[in-house]
């Protein structure tokens, strides 16, 4: 499988919070942060509005940056004392990436509210900026608490080399995992696709387009990506669910199929029903659709509706056994 490598290397969103890192050390900080988040802005909204995608590491570098910056800018040294800027920095970071490692629905709700596919997992190297930052971060808590003198040279590491060091190796890392997964031909991911179906209809949600951020079309309203086996997604279609009804219904698969997105990923699209006994049981915003009104109007649905509408037919006309 041919791989796009300016598309594949998710790692340059490291390289605003790299840049910041050396920065705070040659200009004032107050400056440099700000620089850093606009940098971090600029090359997160191209990555949104122009290429499609939501990069981790940028939407990191603006939240752990801009969070240091906004607390810099208003409050001065009352939260960020003078000298311990990086830390901080590193600090705010290894926060905003503990909660994607931990509660990662939040990060794809915002994906799936932009209407936009994310083909890569940033987990591996997430977890290595939560073991590394935290660990250094402790050993400045002991060294201060122990009130170690140490050299000029020793300070400088441990404060300016090692922060920037730890994004370095998540850089390389990411590199080299990339070359790997093209060699072996193993970038293969999951996207889940849940749609309710109730009375021989489909429950469908208002969402961007894939390939416009300004134009609105109708899809299923539940798309989510995952990295596993067939049983780790049939566990997490269920969990899925339990978010979105009152009451315990089984989401079924029907439909399996391979789409190659534009950055060379191979995807698996796993295509799940979720059979109401009423309308009424659903609590997202969205409406239902007969077959006829999608079919006279399939410029306003999404194209992987399209694909699977066939599936879907025979999936709503059996839509009492199912629930049964």
């Amino acid at each position: 499988m041919s791989i796009n490598l300016r598309n594949k290397i998710v790692s340059i969103g490291l390289i605003p919070i790299i840049i910041t890192l050396i920065g705070l050390h040659f200009f004032p900080n107050t400056e440099m942060l700000g620089g850093g988040m606009a940098i971090s802005i600029i090359m997160l909204s191209y990555n949104i509005i122009k290429m499609r995608d939501l990069n981790f590491f940028l939407l990191l570098g603006t939240l752990g940056i801009g969070t240091c910056f906004i607390l810099r800018l208003f409050w001065g040294y009352k939260y960020v004392p003078l000298n311990t800027i990086t830390p901080t920095v590193e600090f705010s970071l290894m926060i905003f990436a503990f909660l994607y490692y931990t509660a990662p629905e939040i990060y794809k709700d915002i994906v799936s509210k932009l209407g936009i596919r994310v083909c890569f997992s940033y987990k591996f190297e997430t977890k290595i900026i939560i073991i590394l930052s935290a660990i250094h971060l402790l050993i400045l808590y002991i060294i201060k608490s122990l009130n170690h003198d140490w050299s000029e040279e020793g300070r400088f590491f441990m404060i300016n080399v090692v922060p920037v060091s730890i994004y370095i190796i998540c850089l390389i890392v990411n590199t080299l995992g990339i070359h790997i997964a093209a060699k072996i031909d193993f970038s293969e991911h999951n996207i889940i696709r849940i749609v309710p179906i109730c009375n021989g209809k489909l429950f469908l949600s208002r969402i961007n387009s894939q390939q416009s951020s300004t134009k609105k079309i109708w899809d299923i309203p539940v798309e989510r990506n995952l990295e596993g086996t067939m049983e780790d997604c049939n566990k997490y279609a269920e969990k899925t669910v339990k978010r979105l009804l009152s009451k315990h219904i089984k989401p079924r698969i029907i439909l399996k199929y391979n789409e190659e997105c534009s950055c060379g990923i191979k995807n698996n699209i796993l295509l799940f029903i979720l059979p109401l006994k009423t309308e009424n049981d659903i609590n997202i915003d969205g409406q239902y659709f007969c077959f006829e009104e999608i079919e006279n109007n399939l410029q306003n649905f999404s194209k992987n509706l399209g694909k699977e509408l066939e599936h879907l037919k025979d999936a709503a006309s059996l839509w009492k056994e199912y629930y049964l």
